[in-house]
């Protein structure tokens, strides 16, 4: 099967080692390197046997460190790449040879560093009073509302400054709003040994097979959210319920009502799994119908993050931004959802900021990006970024005051909506992506 993305990863490689620069007569690489290189060779042969040229490394000299930086880069260059290629789908961006590919750049990220690690586990933190972060030491109360977020920031723990401000970085002005200031707000982290380089290959495997779950997602729906399903609930090493009770049909779908999950990109795949271990917990517990009713009272809103309607079974609100310039896509979005992004993304003849798509379970929301991006540096000054393909990625179009777009005003209306669980109103949403003042008819929106 020919994939463009074999040329792709081929070419990098050759412009950056096989040249002048690198020449040196007799040179080999180490074992580690080369079985490597062996498995690189037989997955590009794989991904395009047609035109594919072997990759001959002998008599190039290339530094251990070299090496390493480009297979970290691996994912990143994939990303990059993907708006060039004229046709994607699925069987290109997320095939089982494309989940085996970052496999084997996962395994040897870890084999060859003593800072990543393949195996994680959350990170879960409170908000306290002044909308800081700190260890969350007692458990959710499950009688009210609870918001969890779940993003792509990693913690060190030893740096609780660096812990509060990739939050405030990612949550801007969402959580500040008074629609939240009596919410009880979770922020749940990956460990900074699993960074985004080696995590590829377990978002593609998310998006495949979407009924899996880890060992992780498990531990941490013991420790934090079991009380939703159950009282007092005792599990064994397995996982299986050996202690605690039921709750009635009633209280388990009243309790769900009080899950709450804000999700971006990686973080909305890693909340996924979580309702998948938390989902498994309640099978021991209840009957399959029931908790299939039950679970449509759980809210997600997940931004740059879109899984199939048919894979999704608690109720999701699916957001993300686009630069109407087709030249520049949401290139995060097209690599890991091609036929999706096509199917919603925004084009330069729409005349509204928002289109609005209603499936099972499911609605989709793509939204205009802002024409100007800004962002808070670590001094907490505002500065701002030039549009480029990865800004539509970026969870601040939403969670920002932003005086070019009404995104965050758009975000903040979902999230009213299900603290109080209502439904969320299609036309309100339109007509807040929309507001313009200086519209005549005096009310700021389109008739």
């Amino acid at each position: 099967m020919s994939n463009p993305y074999a040329k792709i990863f081929h070419d990098a490689f050759v412009n950056s080692f096989i040249n002048e620069q690198h020449k040196q007569e007799g040179a080999v690489l180490p074992e580690k390197m080369q079985s490597f290189m062996r498995q690189f060779n037989a997955f590009l042969y794989k991904f395009d046997p047609k035109n594919y040229q072997k990759i001959e490394t002998q008599g190039y000299k290339i530094e251990p460190k070299e090496f390493e930086d480009f297979v970290l880069s691996l994912r990143a260059l994939m990303i990059a790449k993907s708006r060039e290629i004229p046709v994607l789908s699925e069987k290109e961006t997320r095939s089982a040879d494309m989940v085996a590919f970052f496999d084997m750049v996962k395994n040897f990220c870890v084999q060859n560093s003593s800072k990543i690690f393949s195996d994680f586990d959350y990170d879960c933190f409170v908000r306290d009073k002044d909308n800081n972060l700190d260890f969350c030491d007692n458990l959710p109360d499950y009688n009210q509302k609870n918001v969890f977020f779940f993003g792509v920031n990693r913690s060190d723990c030893s740096k609780m400054d660096n812990v509060n401000y990739f939050f405030h970085y990612a949550t801007k002005d969402l959580f500040k709003q008074k629609e939240f200031l009596n919410i009880s707000i979770y922020s749940v982290c990956m460990p900074i040994t699993f960074p985004e380089e080696i995590s590829a290959s377990t978002i593609l495997k998310t998006i495949n097979q979407p009924q899996k779950f880890l060992d992780a997602d498990r531990y941490f729906v013991e420790e934090y959210w079991s009380s939703f399903v159950g009282e007092n609930l005792e599990f064994d090493e397995e996982g299986k319920v050996v202690g605690g009770k039921a709750y009635s049909p009633e209280k388990i779908e009243e309790k769900l009502k009080n899950l709450k999950i804000f999700s971006y990109c990686m973080g909305a795949a890693n909340a996924h799994r979580c309702l998948n271990a938390l989902k498994n917990v309640a099978y021991q517990l209840y009957d399959k119908k029931q908790v299939d009713k039950a679970w449509k009272n759980i809210d997600v809103v997940s931004y740059a993050f879109l899984l199939e309607s048919e894979k999704v079974d608690y109720h999701n609100i699916s957001l993300f931004c686009n630069d109407k310039n087709p030249n520049n896509p949401e290139t995060v979005l097209l690599t890991n959802f091609p036929t999706q992004y096509h199917n919603m993304h925004l084009l330069p003849e729409d005349k509204s900021a928002i289109q609005i798509q209603n499936k099972e379970n499911c609605k989709y929301i793509a939204l205009e990006l802002p024409k100007s991006v800004s962002v808070y540096n670590h001094s907490g000054q505002k500065v701002s970024r030039n549009i480029n393909n990865r800004n539509g990625h970026r969870l601040q179009n939403v969670t920002a005051k932003n005086s070019s777009s009404h995104n965050f005003e758009v975000l903040l209306y979902i999230g009213s909506c299900l603290l109080k669980d209502e439904e969320i109103n299609d036309k309100k949403l339109f007509n807040i992506a929309n507001y313009n003042p200086a519209l005549q008819n005096g009310k700021g929106y389109e008739k």
